[in-house]
């Protein structure tokens, strides 16, 4: 009895030792604890100094946090992914004038040669509203005591700090999910979500092969309080909300969950991605006295916390880049107000995309249009469907229309054409 029982523990005692063992020669174990204090605290005390003079966008403090950007995008071993390297250039309005910002993006090649050119995307913005004397918009309640500079180490320097420390930890740490991760630092968000609007105008990667994104802003704040995540049911079915909720719990953060928008993620760059049919969530930590006002300060970042926001960031990352198949928008995502109130596949039609129905919800605008299980919708007013995604495609074309318009749908119905006209009317 003694001989069996040394036996079973020297068996258990084994695997503790054998699982230990496999835990520290993970590689994304190993980079998670890159992810600290230490790390982003040195980030902001760069990015929210009095030397970038508040980030503004079109101004020489800005040209300094793209180039610190671009600086460590190359050290961390991420390849380039702008139209100029690591930046892409755009042209805004602002003020009645116009300027030049620059969005800084890079991406870390995925592993799987069938999936790496499909593209998990996180992304926030790296600009702020400057300083006493720039013709920027957002610099609330003025200057104080001699100070006058807006440094906006929440916003948005700690998001901006969490994705360097993420794509750190990536890129040093050799961690390579099957699909690659484009990372996103955008330009002049607060003149109006410039930069990333602009880039999923001009993509820099098709942006049909972005399955998720995700999007950080304000999150170095209220440590007390529930961290945001907007949009967990912005992806079809219940896999991105249990990722975000599992990645969220290991790091011991308490989350409110919104399904698919609140009020931030309106304003902030993640639904630049969102209209265009990718799924988005955003993470924020809310608002706070020195939102857009002058102390906003690097010391008073809730660092502790900020290190758990971007641990459980290169979790959700890396799970989502990992999923076969990738995520897919929601159609039931109302962000025009139009839910489609169905499920279905992609699939191959006459001349271009075509979704074929596998569920319509009773009561929706599309099942009043009379749409069936396993009608195949190939075009909408006429236009055929995207051929790569086609689901996002029929969602972000009906999101975009205005107003209790009718719009007609062909679709396949046991091999025969049929039109259908839906109306989606106001709650």
């Amino acid at each position: 009895m003694r001989v069996l029982l040394a036996l079973i523990l020297l068996s258990l005692g084994q695997g503790g030792i054998a699982a230990r063992v496999e835990a520290q020669s993970d590689p994304a174990a190993d980079a998670l604890h890159t992810i600290d204090e230490e790390v982003l605290r040195a980030h902001e005390n760069f990015l929210a100094s009095d030397a970038l003079e508040g980030r503004a966008a079109g101004f020489p403090g800005n040209e300094k946090a793209v180039a610190y950007l671009v600086k460590e995008a190359e050290s961390y071993g991420l390849k380039p992914a702008g139209t100029d390297q690591y930046t892409q250039e755009f042209e805004f309005a602002t003020q009645g004038t116009t300027r030049k910002a620059k969005n800084v993006l890079a991406i870390l090649e995925g592993s799987d040669p069938k999936l790496k050119e499909e593209f998990v995307l996180i992304g926030g913005h790296l600009d702020h509203v400057g300083r006493v004397g720039q013709a920027v918009s957002g610099q609330k309640d003025g200057a104080k005591g001699g100070d006058e500079i807006w440094n906006g180490a929440d916003d948005n320097g700690s998001g901006t700090s969490a994705i360097l420390s993420v794509a750190r930890a990536f890129g040093r740490g050799k961690v390579r999910p099957k699909r690659s991760i484009l990372f996103a630092w955008w330009n002049a968000e607060e003149a109006g979500l410039k930069g990333s609007a602009w880039w999923a105008g001009h993509p820099t990667r098709p942006i049909e092969k972005v399955t998720y994104c995700l999007n950080l802003d304000m999150v170095g704040r209220n440590p007390d309080r529930p961290l945001d995540v907007e949009g967990v049911k912005n992806s079809e079915g219940d896999t991105l909300e249990r990722i975000i909720t599992e990645a969220c719990s290991v790091e011991k953060l308490r989350i409110t969950k919104y399904d698919h928008t609140n009020e931030a993620m309106f304003r902030s760059d993640g639904v630049s991605l969102l209209r265009q049919g990718v799924p988005a969530t955003m993470f924020f930590t809310y608002w706070h006295a020195d939102y857009h006002a002058v102390g906003d300060h690097a010391d008073k970042i809730a660092y502790p916390n900020l290190a758990k926001i971007a641990r459980a960031a290169f979790r959700i990352v890396r799970e989502t880049a990992d999923l076969e198949p990738g995520l897919r928008i929601n159609p039931d995502t109302p962000l025009g107000g139009k839910p489609l109130g169905i499920r279905g596949e992609d699939v191959q039609g006459p001349n271009g995309g075509g979704v074929k129905v596998s569920v319509v919800s009773s009561g929706s605008a599309l099942a009043k249009a009379g749409l069936q299980t396993n009608d195949v919708i190939v075009a909408l007013q006429g236009a055929p469907l995207s051929v790569s995604r086609p689901m996002a495609d029929l969602w972000k074309r009906i999101q975009e229309t205005r107003g209790e318009v009718p719009l007609t749908l062909d679709v396949l119905r046991n091999g025969e054409t049929k039109s259908l006209t839906a109306t989606w009317t106001r709650d």
